[in-house]
């Protein structure tokens, strides 16, 4: 018997589909490789908070790939910076006034409102897209922490936690705090208060042109505390009656200390 090894004919009726995938696959790769994208970092991935800690400044930085600005100031893209804390639980209370005095009446309870949050753009939010788009991200606050086309507007407990936020400077919003540097380059500044939260924090940059979003990044920086800040936490959560047994023996030697100074002979 004589077998013949070679290559199997050629089909181009059954090769055209797999033909077919291999250019459109060319075809979205040279489409992806033209669309502007966005590569961001942060000036400290984290922050130490101890005694003298005052607050610190934040600068997120970025460039633009596949830019087609023409120049810094052409105002081709937008840039929104939001910088969100850990969460907490928030409960919001309206006062009313029965017989004269002031007691708590109505209340809502919020589980997930961000400790800290600031949105840094190049201009007002409600220039650069709808409210829709904004909802839809998540970049209008919210203390419901909801996203979505259909997410409410915040209702009057939700603007009380708001101003809330604002007067302890735990809520900023910035429409002029972000700006290119060339074509391509982008930076904002946001300050962290004293009374920021220890945790993880979050950097979400949107990438718009004429309201549509074109690309996001996120990134991540930590604050946490050091020092003799950090050495008395971990002792009041890990041993908390030599924390209880201290700060007695402490108040103590204080009181001690002050009887022997100002009493009399």
């Amino acid at each position: 018997m004589l077998l013949r090894i070679g290559k199997p004919p050629f089909r181009p009726v059954a090769c055209a589909p797999a033909l077919l995938a291999l250019m459109l696959a060319g075809g979205a790769g040279a489409t992806d490789e033209g669309r502007e994208s966005i590569q961001v970092d942060t000036s400290a991935r984290e922050i130490a908070i101890e005694s003298d800690f005052s607050g610190a400044k934040i600068t997120v930085f970025g460039a633009v790939d596949n830019s087609r600005q023409e120049a810094a100031n052409s105002g081709y893209y937008d840039i929104i910076i939001v910088i969100r804390g850990p969460s907490e639980s928030v409960v919001a209370r309206e006062k009313e006034r029965v017989a004269g005095i002031w007691v708590n009446g109505r209340s809502a309870a919020f589980s997930h409102v961000p400790s800290f949050y600031a949105a840094l753009s190049t201009r007002p939010l409600d220039e650069i897209a709808d409210e829709s788009l904004l909802r839809r991200y998540g970049i209008e606050f919210n203390p419901k922490a909801t996203a979505g086309n259909n997410a409410p507007p915040p209702d009057e407990f939700e603007n009380a936690v708001i101003e809330a936020k604002k007067k302890e400077q735990l809520y900023l919003v910035d429409p002029f705090a972000v700006g290119f540097l060339g074509k391509s380059l982008f930076r904002g500044t946001v300050t962290l208060p004293a009374k920021v939260k220890v945790g993880n924090y979050s950097a979400e940059v949107y990438l718009l042109h004429e309201g549509k979003l074109l690309n996001q990044h996120n990134t991540s920086l930590r604050v946490h505390k050091a020092g003799i800040e950090r050495e008395l936490t971990t002792l009041a959560y890990k041993r908390p009656w030599i924390y209880g047994l201290l700060s007695v023996a402490m108040a103590v030697f204080c009181g001690l200390i002050g009887w022997t100074l100002f009493s009399r002979n």
